[in-house]
């Protein structure tokens, strides 16, 4: 500056002009400050025109819009559902340590905002969820909201152990806690709680805001809805959505996500009703979810049984499947997984029994079942295979006792599953009442005979086996009325003629001695009566010139046995020996008696208990032996 542009005017009177820049006081008209030289001049009357064109052409402007605004919330809205904006994908989120976001102020009330108006891009994720054995059993892509919130059906979380979230295929996040209540289909579940994803709020439903639905899993476009027959269940509140909407979504209201649909993983619509996304802490531990819904459960130990891989026996892993049913079961049949529901499970179990009755160890798969266990199953074709793993490895006496005692404790059987039981149950009566048959053991045979046609008397073939018992008993008449009390079906033809054949040719043996023995034996043996008052053992011996009765015998009959009785030189298997003589009065067979037969008082070896029918007694009969069919006779002479 210099001395020419410096004015100076000496103040006249009082009025002062203060500096904008030192706040100096100086004279009115001063051109500059008196202290820093700050330039005091007014603007010049062109300034000042155009400073007063500016201002009016803002007001003109804020006055138009204001005008259109104005319009615009009179406008009647439109009743037809409004498409959204299409919310794409997002790519994974930055994972950052949270942040409060600003608070945003509530639309004007006389405005008419979009539901998803200002929505942010949602992040999608996978959740993985893992069984106890670490086996993934449900893959679920998730919405993640309010920071690190996802939704997910309970139906898919049972059995899980193991919950992840993934972002990337490189990124994943460990969800171990949540809210969850007992009355909800569904829960809220949180990743880590030092991380967070960015993504959109979630806040409580509002009945009174209009409400959007947005895929996740399609490019639908999103539409407007509203919520039908709402019902309260827990943290949610569970309702129906217009029109189709099978597809995983989420529902939003004023630029928040409220809920969301999963579609067929559980049908209808569920919004919250909690707390907003931010103030919300989760309440349960994912551990703690499977403990209360899953641990120690009968689901549980099938869970361990498959995941016993090629390092177990087959008779390893069917102990671990069978020791499932000593558990109770937590899920119900609707719940349970399919490859856990018994259907399925008894499916492997069978396929395993089968391995280890082929390798010969039908006793060790016996040793592994009880009735319980079996009732438990309540499986009619398990049932029957353990019983016959039963049969083979105790007999069948004891099969059908096991299966009796499961069968009385079940529910009421099927019609398929009566016929198979009755079938099943009749296979091992005829099989024990033939196994004691050929034995020679005909009063064991009887004894199940009877309980077999008292169990099943409509059993064709359980009751032919009593025709078959009678003639083994030479009682022809009683085979015979027992034959002719019902009518067989076709398939039993052939037995009932064979039957019949063998009751023609003991009739035609009447008045003969019958003596049944096992067919092909060496040995034919049987019970004789001696004086009248003991029962001894015989076996019928060609080779021997006289009958002989062991020691005990002879003192039962209260013979004498002393320096009096003449000794006899016997050949035996063990050397020469001497037997005294005795006189019997007499020896019944089969109601025929032969009376004053000598007899030796002689044990044989090894075989203390049985005496010889020698000679001696047999001349007096005409002997006929059919080896093949194990039949002796004896017809009087």
């Amino acid at each position: 500056m210099t001395d020419s542009d410096l004015e100076i005017i000496l103040p006249e009177d009082k009025t002062i002009l203060v500096c904008p820049k030192c706040y100096t006081n100086n004279p009115e008209g001063s051109n500059f400050c008196l202290n820093c030289g700050f330039s005091l001049r007014k603007s010049s009357a062109d300034r000042k025109k155009w400073m007063v064109l500016l201002i009016s052409v803002f007001l003109f402007i804020f006055a138009m819009i204001y005008f259109h605004l104005r319009m615009s919330s009179l406008r009647t809205p439109e009743t037809a559902r409004q498409p959204a904006p299409s919310v794409a994908q997002a790519p994974p989120q930055e994972v950052t340590k949270p942040e409060v976001a600003p608070k945003e102020p509530p639309a004007s009330k006389n405005e008419e905002v979009s539901p998803a108006a200002s929505l942010k891009k949602i992040p999608l994720g996978l959740v993985i969820i893992k069984d106890i054995t670490g086996k993934v059993i449900n893959e679920v892509p998730v919405p993640v909201v309010g920071g690190g919130w996802i939704a997910l059906p309970k139906q898919v979380c049972l059995g899980g152990a193991e919950w992840v979230l993934r972002m990337q295929p490189d990124t994943e996040m460990s969800i171990v806690g949540g809210i969850y209540s007992d009355t909800d289909r569904i829960g809220l579940w949180r990743i880590l709680e030092d991380l967070t994803i960015d993504g959109p709020e979630l806040y409580p439903w509002s009945a009174t805001d209009q409400l959007a639905w947005l895929p996740i899993t399609s490019d639908n476009s999103p539409e407007l809805v509203e919520l039908e027959n709402p019902r309260e269940q827990g943290y949610f509140i569970e309702g129906l959505l217009p029109g189709d909407f099978m597809e995983a979504g989420v529902l939003v209201q004023q630029g928040r996500v409220v809920g969301w649909t999963f579609g067929d993983l559980a049908v209808g619509a569920f919004v919250w009703s909690g707390d907003e996304g931010k103030y919300l802490i989760p309440e349960i531990r994912v551990d703690d979810f499977y403990r209360i819904t899953f641990a120690n459960s009968r689901e549980e130990e099938f869970i361990k049984a498959l995941a016993m891989g090629a390092d177990y026996t087959s008779i390893e892993r069917l102990e671990s499947f069978a020791n499932g049913f000593k558990f109770e079961p937590k899920l119900s049949a609707r719940e349970t997984p399919a490859y856990l529901q018994k259907a399925a499970v008894i499916e492997n179990m069978r396929k395993l029994i089968a391995d280890v009755i082929k390798a010969g160890a039908a006793r060790a798969v016996a040793d592994i079942f009880d009735a319980q266990m079996l009732i438990e199953a309540a499986d009619v074709g398990l049932l029957m295979d353990i019983g016959q793993a039963t049969a083979q490895g105790y007999g069948f006496e004891e099969a059908i006792n096991l299966a009796e005692n499961v069968v009385a404790d079940l529910p009421a059987a099927s019609q398929q599953d009566s016929v198979q039981l009755q079938i099943f149950f009749s296979g091992l009566y005829q099989n024990w009442i033939t196994l004691l048959f050929k034995n020679g053991n005909f009063g064991g045979a009887r004894r199940a005979y009877r309980r077999g046609s008292q169990e099943l008397p409509d059993d064709a073939g359980i009751h032919l086996m009593g025709v078959q018992l009678s003639l083994a008993e030479n009682d022809w008449a009683g085979a015979e009325e027992l034959l002719a009390m019902r009518e067989y079906p076709s398939s039993l033809d052939d037995k009932v003629r064979n039957l019949q054949t063998q009751i023609s040719e003991l009739k035609a043996q009447e008045g003969k001695i019958i003596i049944n023995f096992t067919p092909g034996t060496q040995q034919i043996p049987l019970t004789a009566v001696l004086n009248r008052s003991a029962n001894q053992k015989f076996i019928v011996d060609t080779g021997a010139s006289l009958v002989t009765i062991p020691r005990s015998t002879a003192e039962e009959l209260g013979l004498e046995l002393d320096a009096s009785n003449p000794l006899r030189k016997v050949y035996t298997a063990g050397g020469v020996k001497y037997a005294p003589e005795v006189t019997l009065f007499s020896i019944t067979v089969e109601g025929w008696e032969v009376t004053d037969l000598k007899a030796l008082v002689l044990d044989l070896p090894d075989q203390a208990e049985w005496g010889l029918l020698g000679m001696n007694y047999l001349r007096r009969f005409r002997m006929d032996i059919n080896t093949d069919n194990g039949v002796l006779l004896l017809e009087p002479r």
